[in-house]
């Protein structure tokens, strides 16, 4: 769990961590420079607390590294995950061909559920790569976003190099896309059998296994769903939200470099939650 400056958060969603059923094998929080309490509350909520460099991408990287599992899940401090979190997770990546997933999130206001928000977010997940990459959707490319409490293999993170640590945001959408070029790991080896005919065809359908190779599958769990805290959205209004999302994944969409994307985040998320 990346966190910066969220002491009004940390220990509850901790707690929510460490009563998992089953649990988790650790909670680590990556602190990136909190000025307030939330390293103190973090570690007496008993978290592993790390330090790293400021950045989403940044911090959830370095927590990645030290991490001692084989399957990793990415938590925002705002976020609760579902009570089932491990179980569903095994689930899903007892498919061998399911890279990344994420899952269907409800955005929460201060009394009640932002039903706008949480519906286009649900939306969003497929009619994204639908519209902009239909190849992709079909061949099993989903949206996630950091906010649907992230999870893969830690052996497929690492076989793509992580998030992208200079991304100020749209990291996550970027890791999924990457994941999914990458596809599956394939099988161990089996012996060595082949005599020269059968190397020289192999060779020569090369070229087809390049553009016929399996994707991986990026998917969302439905049930049991996630819940984020939606401080900023309610803020901010559906509308004005809404705008903000779209300039900046079409921006990054389109090609903008990370220096770009970092000063248009600097210029769209002018609140107290960056």
């Amino acid at each position: 769990m990346q966190a910066l400056n969220e002491e009004k958060q940390i220990e509850k969603t901790i707690q929510n961590l460490l009563y998992l059923e089953p649990p988790a094998h650790e909670v680590i929080v990556i602190d990136g420079g909190s000025t307030d309490r939330t390293v103190q509350l973090a570690h007496a909520a008993g978290a592993t607390v790390l330090q790293s460099g400021k950045g989403r991408a940044v911090q959830m990287n370095h927590g990645a590294l030290h991490a001692a599992g084989d399957i990793l899940c990415f938590l925002h401090a705002d976020s609760t995950p579902p009570r089932g979190l491990v179980a569903a997770v095994r689930r899903a990546l007892a498919d061998r061909r399911v890279v990344l997933g994420g899952f269907r999130t409800v955005i929460e206001g201060q009394d009640r559920p932002l039903l706008f928000m949480t519906v286009h977010q649900y939306l969003k997940t497929y009619y994204l790569p639908l519209l902009l990459r239909p190849l992709s959707f079909f061949r099993g490319a989903r949206c996630l976003f950091g906010d649907q409490t992230l999870f893969c293999r830690a052996s497929d993170f690492q076989r793509v190099g992580g998030f992208d640590g200079s991304l100020p945001i749209m990291e996550d959408a970027d890791l999924g896309i990457r994941m999914h070029e990458a596809g599956p790991q394939p099988p161990l080896p089996a012996v060595q059998q082949e005599d020269t005919r059968r190397s020289r065809r192999q060779s020569l359908l090369s070229g087809v296994k390049h553009w016929t190779r399996r994707r991986g599958q990026v998917v969302m769990v439905n049930s049991p769903h996630a819940r984020t805290s939606g401080r900023r959205l309610q803020a901010w209004g559906n509308a004005h939200a809404t705008a903000v999302h779209f300039i900046l994944g079409m921006s990054w969409y389109l090609g903008a470099t990370p220096d770009q994307m970092r000063r248009l985040y600097a210029r769209l998320y002018t609140d107290s939650f960056r």
